[in-house]
C-alpha cells in the first residue's frame, strides 16, 4: 500500500520541472516579443504542472484513513500518528493549490508584458515563487517521506481472516510452533514499533484460511518492560486475535522460570479478556522434561511434531465454535 507512495526531493522535482519547461518551450510566432512571451508562458505552465503533479502524487496515493480496517488504522496511528499525517498532507495539498494559482497569475502577467525582458523577468519571478512554496512545505515533505519509509513495511496481515496469535517468552519455541502448524516457512516482516520482526503464516481449515501470527517483541515480556508504543501496538493486535496460543517451556531452557512464564501468561490473558487461550507446553523432546504439569496445557514438541495434530484439533474445535456463533449471529440479524 505505502510502497507506491513516492519519496519527494525538492531539488530533484525543481530540476525536473525547469528542464521540462525549457524543453517544451517553442514558438511559431515571428515577432520577437511574442516569441519570448509564448516561450516564457510555456515554461511557467510546464514547470508549475510538473511540480504540482509531483506533490499531488504523494497526497493522492495515501489511503483514506477512515476507510481502513481498525487494526491497520491503529497501527498507522501508533507508528506515525494519523492526525500528523493529515496535517502534513493538508499542507502539501495547499501547496499544490498555491502553485496552480501562482501559475495562472504569472501566465497572465507574461501575456500582458510590454517587452521580452519583462516576460523573462516574470518567468524568473514565478520560478522564485515556486521554490518559495516548496521551501514552505519542506518540513512537511520530510515528515511524509519518513512516514512512507516507516509504513511501507507494515506487516502484511489480513484483518479479515480468522487470526490465531502465538505468545510467550523468547526461545520457548514460538516460531517453531508456527512452522509446525502451517507446514511452511513463515513470511517474516519487520515492523516499526520494535526492533524485531513479525512472523505470519496460515493453514486451511474447512475451506477457510486461518492466519497464524507470532509477535516477538510485543507479547514476550512483562507489562512493566513495555513502552507506550508497544502497549498501543498490543491494543491494535486486539482487533485481530480470535485465539491465543500461549507457549510455555517447562524445561526452563529458554532462560525463564515457570513462575515468570505464568506471570506473563496472567498479564496477557488480562489484556485480552474475552479471547480464548490454549496453553501449550513445548519441548517434550528434551531430556530436561521432568516437569510436573500444574498448568493444564497440551504437551507438544514443535521440533519433532509430537502432538501437533492434537493441538490442531483443539484449535479447530474453538474455530468451529466461533464460526457457528458467527453464523448464528448473522442469521438472527
Amino acid at each position: 500500500m505505502f510502497k507506491q507512495i513516492p519519496r519527494i526531493d525538492i531539488d530533484e522535482i525543481v530540476d525536473k520541472a525547469f528542464k521540462n519547461a525549457k524543453k517544451k518551450a517553442h514558438s511559431s510566432k515571428k515577432n520577437i516579443n511574442e516569441i519570448v512571451k509564448e516561450k516564457e508562458s510555456i515554461r511557467v505552465t510546464v514547470a508549475g504542472e510538473t511540480l504540482a503533479e509531483s506533490l499531488f502524487k504523494v497526497v493522492e496515493r495515501y489511503p483514506s484513513f477512515d476507510r481502513l480496517p481498525p487494526f491497520t488504522r491503529e497501527l498507522i496511528d501508533v507508528i506515525v500518528g494519523i492526525d500528523k499525517l493529515r496535517h502534513n498532507l493538508g499542507a502539501v495539498s495547499f501547496a499544490v493549490n498555491t502553485i496552480n494559482a501562482v501559475k495562472l497569475e504569472y501566465i497572465k502577467n507574461i501575456r500582458r508584458a510590454k517587452s521580452s525582458q519583462d516576460a523573462s523577468f516574470f518567468r524568473k519571478q514565478c520560478y522564485g515563487r515556486y521554490i518559495s512554496i516548496l521551501k514552505q512545505v519542506e518540513k512537511n515533505l520530510k515528515f511524509l517521506n519518513d512516514a512512507r519509509d516507516r509504513l511501507k513495511n507494515l506487516p502484511s496481515i489480513n484483518p479479515d481472516l480468522y487470526t490465531v496469535v502465538i505468545a510467550g517468552f523468547p526461545n520457548v519455541g514460538k516460531s517453531s510452533l508456527l512452522k509446525a502448524l502451517t507446514n511452511s516457512e513463515p513470511e517474516i516482516n519487520s515492523y516499526p514499533f520494535t526492533t524485531k520482526g513479525i512472523n505470519v503464516s496460515s493453514f486451511n481449515y474447512n475451506k477457510r484460511k486461518i492466519q497464524v501470527v507470532d509477535t516477538p517483541g510485543l507479547l514476550d515480556r512483562e507489562l512493566s518492560y513495555r513502552n507506550p508504543i508497544e502497549l498501543q501496538a498490543i491494543s491494535a493486535l486486539k482487533y485481530l486475535a480470535k485465539l491465543i496460543l500461549f507457549v510455555f517451556d517447562p524445561t526452563e531452557s529458554c532462560g525463564y522460570t515457570m513462575a515468570d512464564q505464568m506471570k506473563l501468561y496472567d498479564e496477557i490473558s488480562e489484556s485480552f479478556i474475552g479471547v480464548p487461550f490454549i496453553k501449550v507446553l513445548n519441548k517434550t523432546d528434551l531430556k530436561e522434561w521432568g516437569f510436573k504439569d500444574e498448568v493444564g496445557g497440551i504437551k507438544i514438541s514443535a521440533q519433532d511434531g509430537a502432538n501437533i495434530e492434537i493441538l490442531k484439533k483443539n484449535i479447530e474445535e474453538i474455530l468451529f465454535k466461533y464460526f457457528e456463533e458467527e453464523v448464528d449471529y448473522f442469521e438472527k440479524d
